[in-house]
């Protein structure tokens, strides 16, 4: 099943997506397209055609690669990256980073992103979305009796 967004079946993207910090600062150009120069003058046209065509994993990293500023802090970066991913339906993200974040950065990606579990070892960041409940299904935490 692929995501179509007429009809508003979306599909969660659950496998772990490795990105390098570094990597996502200075990506490889890209050729022209014919979608890329119809993207250039209607955006819109280009994100809604790339949600109807693309897997999850291949639309976060294309919107990724448009939206990340290298002139920004990593902080603001990464809360970028998590926010586009949850909105892109993208529920676990490896990222590995030049250098280990101190507890204060990362209580405040925790602050800023509360829905996100957000853990680091060594220079990898490993931030997981919890699944949302099926519908019919009860809210975690209530009881069924």
């Amino acid at each position: 099943m692929s995501n179509n967004i007429l009809s508003g079946s979306r599909e969660l993207h659950l496998t772990p997506i490795l990105l390098e910090l570094n990597a996502l600062y200075h990506p490889p150009k890209r050729p022209i397209t014919a979608l890329g120069i119809v993207s250039a003058f209607m955006p819109l046209f280009g994100y809604g055609w790339q949600a109807m065509i693309q897997d999850p994993e291949t639309h976060f990293r294309h919107e990724l690669g448009k939206r990340i500023n290298k002139h920004k802090t990593d902080e603001a970066n990464l809360i970028l990256i998590l926010q586009l991913a949850g909105m892109l339906d993208c529920h676990c993200l490896h990222i590995r980073l030049p250098y280990v974040l101190s507890e204060e950065q990362i209580a405040t990606l925790r602050r800023r992103l509360p829905r996100w579990q957000i853990m680091q070892t060594e220079q990898l960041l490993v931030a997981e979305l919890p699944q949302p409940a099926e519908p019919g299904s009860p809210p975690s935490g209530a009881s069924t009796s």
